[in-house]
């Protein structure tokens, strides 16, 4: 079973790979849909972030900033970087104790342990991925393969960083 903490560093990883990979489409694909109701590509993307600053806030107090959705490679490529920095702190906070959070959320006082936060985290960002996948695929995009995104994969990164 992995560790919390090295699962902070696989959606690490996996954020930055998934992101990077989505900053190199058309700008025009960041507008695909999977389903005319669903939100686009550039709104998953940003929701995806804005997510992670919402566990942040859980975990540490610190509000989340205004950000809009991106319209271009170079935009995708700022909120990877934004991302890369939460998940950062994700893995400084898989660190900790497994404590019981408390804070705010719209319906008064809430609570969560520590590692159903952070277990969240990754679970929101795979489910917003694999949408967004879906709707590059249904417009005629090439989507990233989340196959290789995969804890296996990665497990092969972390090992050929070791050497």
């Amino acid at each position: 079973m992995p560790t919390m903490s090295r699962s902070m560093r696989h959606l690490r990883w996996s954020d930055d790979r998934f992101f990077g990979a989505i900053a190199e489409v058309p700008a025009e694909a960041l507008q695909a849909r999977y389903s005319p109701d669903a939100w686009t590509v550039s709104a998953l993307l940003a929701h995806i972030v804005s997510g992670a600053e919402w566990y942040r806030y859980c975990l540490t107090g610190q509000f989340w900033t205004e950000f809009g959705n991106p319209e271009t490679g170079a935009d995708v490529e700022v909120l990877r970087e934004m991302l890369g920095s939460l998940d950062e702190g994700f893995i400084a906070q898989a660190e900790l104790p497994d404590d019981l959070m408390v804070f705010q959320d719209e319906h008064g006082p809430s609570e969560a342990l520590r590692s159903m936060l952070l277990g969240q985290a990754v679970l929101h960002a795979a489910e917003h991925k694999a949408q967004i996948c879906a709707a590059l695929e249904a417009s005629g995009f090439a989507a990233p393969s989340l196959d290789e995104l995969d804890l296996w994969h990665f497990a092969s990164f972390e090992a050929s960083q070791v050497r």
